[in-house]
């Protein structure tokens, strides 16, 4: 971006089909990188080369911002320090302590969600025959990134100064529960990590959190992260700025932001369309019983996780907005009953 010469994107290579991950260095006192890429010989190969076509080297990186804590943007933060750099990590509030204790198991969340979904009626069997699915790659395959101490905790609203201009810290949760997009005001550029790209729309998070029961819950559930209804609010706050360039972590560069806001929000609205048709037809119903609605011919072992989580956030939102009322069976089940 000609407003911006001091910033550059760097695209890394990933072992997944949604293929490279780009990240960003801003040239400046300290070098910084927003994100790293995953942690393995051809990412680190790759990181290198980038760096010293612009004349730098591992180990001058001063600092490293995180967008969210996943794989592929946190990987080589423990990396660079290991080679020598003097490094800060900043990452926002909610997902510091991801980064600092990461480990595969802990990212996948395994018996936290299975928890998740037995109060959501899949069955036990099933939620076993998951797990051994996921542990069983998670033991193949080599962990693409480790924990690394974050020297910053960000919060929505601060700023990053560099020589000639400042990023806003925006709060963007929804795909994590600490998820930042970084402003440019005067270039009109947005920095938007996983929360917007090119190529795909991301998945949200769901997974109970530290705390007592809401008071006013009538259901007195565990308190948790509420992936989907946060990441569309997100995109409404975002859909109102006067964004011209974003700059994501995947898909090239938008150039059309709100047509990207437009898309992800349709994305979702189509799915929550089919939750909802499915619960006025189906009456009280549960989570699971929905899933079997709605993707009869899915595999349940290798594509029930995702899906899953798609429908009870569907079931969040229809919570929200009033069209879904969740009550609780003698056996602790959640059930949904449409509401007119």
């Amino acid at each position: 971006m000609a407003a911006l010469p001091a910033l550059h994107q760097i695209v890394l290579p990933t072992p997944w089909d949604i293929g490279p991950v780009q990240i960003y260095l801003v040239e400046g006192d300290p070098l910084t990188l927003i994100d790293t890429g995953v942690k393995n010989e051809s990412s680190q190969t790759a990181l290198r080369a980038a760096l010293d076509v612009l004349g730098y080297a591992p180990e001058d990186v001063g600092r490293a911002i995180l967008t969210h804590y996943h794989t592929d943007h946190m990987g080589q933060v423990q990396t660079l320090r290991d080679l020598g750099a003097d490094l800060e990590v900043w990452a926002h509030e909610d997902d510091a302590d991801s980064v600092e204790s990461y480990s595969v198991e802990r990212e996948e969340r395994v018996e936290p969600t299975n928890d998740l979904f037995r109060e959501h009626d899949v069955p036990e069997a099933l939620l076993l025959q998951q797990t051994a699915h996921i542990r069983g790659w998670i033991e193949r395959e080599p962990a693409l990134a480790e924990p690394s101490k974050v020297d910053r905790r960000l919060r929505d609203g601060e700023r990053v100064s560099f020589k000639d201009f400042e990023l806003e810290v925006i709060h963007a949760p929804g795909h994590t529960a600490g998820h930042v997009v970084l402003a440019e005001p005067e270039s009109g550029a947005l920095i938007t990590g996983d929360h917007l790209m090119g190529d795909a729309v991301p998945f949200t998070e769901y997974y109970y959190v530290e705390g007592v029961p809401d008071p006013a819950d009538p259901l007195h559930r565990r308190p948790r992260f509420r992936g989907l209804p946060a990441y569309l609010r997100s995109l409404h706050q975002l859909r109102g700025g006067s964004f011209r360039t974003v700059l994501p972590a995947h898909g090239g560069i938008i150039r059309r932001p709100a047509r990207a806001i437009d898309d992800a929000l349709l994305f979702y609205e189509v799915r929550l369309q089919r939750v909802r048709r499915a619960l006025g037809a189906a009456g009280p119903v549960t989570a699971w019983q929905l899933w079997e609605r709605l993707f009869p011919k899915a595999d349940p072992v290798a594509q029930m996780r995702t899906r899953m989580m798609m429908v009870i956030g569907a079931l969040d939102v229809c919570e929200e907005e009033g069209s879904a009322r969740p009550e609780r069976r003698d056996d602790g089940v959640l059930v949904y009953r449409p509401v007119a």
